[in-house]
């Protein structure tokens, strides 16, 4: 009795608040078995005499003070075992051996129990390597394998009980299966003991990610309203898709694009889609994200004109941006990143972050549980739309891949310019879907409750209009020094990306020659940039020169544009504009991949996504009467020009 009073008040809580079990789904003969074993303990706290307790109980004094000792004792999940303890071979240690362990005959059986624990607890350094191995922890320099077998644990195991036993006298040694069947059992044992380092050590990445879900503790950010956080990620789109080019004599030739990314923007409260991007490139760029930043923020959005058939919006369907109007325009307070780089730049930490008011919140890479309503979204959308597809690539490579999937995108002619219409009525549909995690209201409607009327629930952040248009458009920022004056003779003007820029005034203030300009970027459209004076006063709109100011392209472009210059592949003219001039070259190396026999879907992908940018048609395939010219270096003498007249035949200029 003594014993039991000194560690319930060191230890124990008070007894109502133990864990208890559950007796509703037991026989009438056990459910009387445990509540006099319960009766029990809770007498024995009361200080009743061992005498009463059996007279009442029927349960004698070895009996409760051993009960009594495994109730107080520490569970597996760290709290006290409580009334849990009340089932009988409830264990509180683990099994250990007491007797040495003898020689045993060939077919002998029995008489080999524990004999593991015994030899791990004669040698703690092999246990730690055994569960090093398991668990894939780095010790020692030791270095562990993907997956361990049981197999393959068990030869370990031999190899470093060798080193202790030479001789190989005891067991395992002496055993028939050498201890296998115990070395797995152990595998398995310690695997289950912690769910956490069995899937971390042996998961794939997707059960990883799962794993970190559902643990039943609320987020320390709950983002309980609207627009306090939004999900932005990239998905590779699971479909092949075509483009059209003219050939010189008016004909038409498919050809199959690489694999497109899709972007996308949501609200984490109401899941809302706000902007999307479909991006033309094999990699996602910075630019790319801040540009549906950009769009999310900026742009208000309008139905497409479709052409595609009967496709038609769905009644309800739409964008916030364009269907509530306290909806444009309106930002967020947390901005939700995987860890890929493009989204660790400069671009989306600095500017977009500064220029939104916004904090950036980066989950671990592989971590898309982290974002779990653009995850799902994505989804969807594959689902519905490109799984369907004649020209999938399936969700993965071993599943749902189309057996011809380029050549059944050329024969039905599934057209890129065809992907904009799909995901802008696919993604209007979403949101005027209601679903359960909205109360079965659609996000739209969701929305609309909290932000709009005469006195919403909740008002949102938002850029301030000058006219028609927001006042920061979230643009890039650089400093630049102004060029030129009197000892060159050439009128002030500023460098950026290989590229000369001015106007009216910049060119005539020879005061700024030498000064720093802070100038604003849109790195989808560099024909011109934004300049303010160290003070901030404001020169205007600068221009590019030497006709890079005609199309419209973007810092991807112009890069590799200068790219293929400082390789002598292109020559750039004073008269010619460059961004026409790439384009014809690409269309050039279009047609030789075609003629060649080999797969064009990088420079498909590349033409495509220039003259979307530019905002032009596909220009035709390079003839033989091309305007594309030729640089040709001689060796020991100058740079040539060769410009195609007719057929194969060229005029050679030195201009």
């Amino acid at each position: 009795m003594r014993w039991a009073k000194s560690v319930a008040r060191a230890e124990a809580p008070p007894l109502d608040e133990w864990p208890k079990l559950d007796y509703s789904t037991l026989s009438k003969e056990d459910k009387e078995f445990l509540e006099n074993r319960e009766l029990a303990v809770r007498m024995l706290f009361q200080g009743a005499k061992y005498a009463d307790i059996r007279d009442v109980t029927g349960v004698s004094k070895q009996q409760t003070i051993q009960i009594t000792k495994t109730c107080l004792s520490r569970a597996s999940d760290g709290k006290i075992m409580g009334f849990r303890g009340l089932l009988p071979f409830t264990r509180t240690s683990r099994n250990t051996r007491r007797n040495e362990i003898k020689p045993k005959r060939r077919d002998q059986q029995g008489g080999m129990a524990c004999a593991l624990q015994d030899t791990l607890a004669r040698y703690p350094d092999l246990e730690k390597k055994l569960i090093a191995q398991v668990r894939k922890e780095k010790k020692e320099g030791l270095i562990p394998e993907f997956k361990i077998k049981g197999s393959h644990l068990h030869r370990l195991f031999l190899n470093e009980l060798e080193k202790y036993d030479p001789a190989k006298s005891g067991w395992p040694f002496t055993a028939k299966y050498r201890g296998i069947k115990s070395v797995v059992l152990f595998m398995r044992d310690l695997l289950d003991k912690n769910l956490g380092d069995a899937v971390r050590a042996r998961g794939g990445s997707d059960a990883k990610a799962h794993f970190a879900t559902g643990s039943g503790i609320s987020p320390i950010i709950p983002f309980s309203d609207p627009f306090d956080a939004v999900e932005i990620d990239a998905h590779h789109i699971d479909a092949l898709f075509t483009v059209v080019f003219k050939t010189p004599i008016g004909t038409e030739v498919e050809s199959v694009l690489e694999r497109l990314w899709l972007l996308a923007v949501v609200e984490r409260l109401s899941t809302a889609v706000l902007a999307y991007r479909v991006v033309y490139r094999t990699e996602v760029t910075a630019v790319d994200v801040a540009g549906v930043i950009r769009d999310a923020i900026c742009k208000r959005w309008v139905p497409k004109d479709l052409t595609l058939g009967t496709l038609e919006y769905p009644p309800g369907g739409g964008f916030p941006s364009g269907l509530i109007p306290e909806a444009e325009g309106a930002l967020w307070t947390v901005t939700l990143l995987d860890g890929a780089l493009v989204n660790l730049s400069n671009l989306i930490h600095d500017t977009i972050r500064k220029d939104t008011g916004s904090m950036v919140n980066w989950g671990a890479p592989g971590h898309f549980e982290r974002r779990p309503n653009i995850e799902r979204t994505f989804k969807q959308i594959t689902d519905n739309i490109f799984l369907r597809l004649p020209s999938t690539t399936g969700s993965n490579p071993k599943s749902g891949r189309a057996a011809d999937a380029a050549d059944a995108a050329k024969r039905y002619r599934i057209r890129a310019d065809d992907i904009d219409q799909l995901l802008d009525v696919a993604f209007a549909a979403h949101n005027g879907l209601p679903g359960q995690g909205n109360f079965y209201n659609s996000p739209l409607e969701t929305l609309r409750q909290l932000i709009s009327g005469p006195s919403p629930p909740v008002m949102v952040r938002k850029l301030p209009l000058s006219g028609s248009t927001r006042v920061r458009s979230l643009l890039r920022r650089e400093v630049r020094k102004v060029r030129g004056g009197i000892q060159s003779g050439r009128k002030p003007y500023i460098q950026y990306e290989n590229a000369l820029y001015t106007n009216p005034v910049l060119s005539m203030s020879g005061a700024l020659v030498g000064k720093e300009l802070t100038i604003y970027i849109d790195d989808e459209d560099l024909r011109s940039v934004k300049a303010y004076t160290s003070s901030g006063y404001e020169l205007g709109v600068l221009s590019a020169m030497r006709k890079w100011n005609l199309t419209k392209h973007s810092l991807a472009t112009r890069q590799a544009i200068f790219q293929l210059v400082s390789r002598r592949i292109m020559v750039l003219s004073e008269s010619e504009d460059p961004v026409q001039a790439y384009l014809r070259y690409l269309a050039q190396q279009v047609e030789k991949s075609r003629k060649g026999g080999k797969g064009s879907a990088k420079d498909a992908t590349n033409l495509t996504r220039v003259a979307k940018e530019a905002g032009e048609g596909i220009p035709a395939l390079a003839g033989p009467d091309s305007a594309v010219s030729i640089q040709a270096v001689l060796p020991g003498g100058p740079r040539l020009r060769l410009v195609p007249l007719s057929g194969k035949r060229y005029k050679v200029t030195n201009r």
